[in-house]
């Protein structure tokens, strides 16, 4: 059985706008995380990728990891 290593996105603004889209998944829902990498023009294929099978996400950089606070909204502020 071969294994498939996970390659790293090396094209940055993409990789930054789905460990934010993450991020939002984390504290909010997939419909905002799913709108947010849209906006931000990820590819819809990677969108779902990582929306729905977490387990083939690609890892973050140290760079990415480090994100400022996201706190969810409340209904009055919507």
């Amino acid at each position: 059985m071969q294994i498939k290593q996970r390659q790293r996105r090396s094209d940055e603004p993409t990789a930054d706008a789905v460990a934010r889209g993450l991020n939002i998944l984390a504290v909010r829902n997939a419909e905002v995380a799913r709108g947010y990498m849209r906006y931000k023009n990820v590819p819809d294929h990677v969108v779902e990728r990582v929306l729905d099978h977490p387990a083939q996400r690609r890892r973050e950089n140290a760079r990415q990891s480090v994100s400022e606070a996201i706190t969810p909204s409340s209904p009055h502020d919507q």
